[in-house]
């Protein structure tokens, strides 16, 4: 990861936009986190504040990453992200969901485990198998 690192600390990325929603941290609210690790094993995070400047890194082992910075409270955070997966775009999906639907289906997921250890969640029509 740390060569992934050290191209999500500085590139510009291939693809460069401004979130409609506010800066988060993925740790801090366990239901997005959640919903994004079941979508991408092995996500890494990392954040660093520098004033009023935030910015959250998210990084995968597949090589993809993305980058927010916002600085205050009210400026939406412009993003810059690459490799084989748009890992932004995806948090945002997440969050879309959690504001249509007031919640994400891994709150009061089902759990069922198989024999072989097969583990899936399932919520209404939703499911992720680990």
């Amino acid at each position: 990861m740390d060569d992934i690192w050290k191209g999500a600390a500085q590139d510009e990325g291939e693809e460069i936009f401004t979130s409609r929603y506010p800066l988060l941290y993925p740790p801090d609210a366990w239901d997005v986190m959640s919903m994004l690790e079941l979508q991408l094993p092995g996500i890494q995070y990392r954040k660093t504040q520098d004033g009023d400047t935030r910015t959250v890194w998210l990084l995968c082992p597949d090589g993809s990453w993305a980058r927010a910075t916002a600085t205050g409270f009210l400026e939406s955070p412009v993003v810059h992200q690459s490799g084989p997966r748009r890992l932004w775009s995806d948090l945002e999906r997440i969050r879309n969901r959690l504001n249509r639907e007031g919640a994400l289906p891994v709150y009061g997921a089902r759990v069922t485990i198989t024999p072989d250890g097969t583990t899936t969640l399932t919520r209404g029509a939703w499911k992720a198998t680990l």
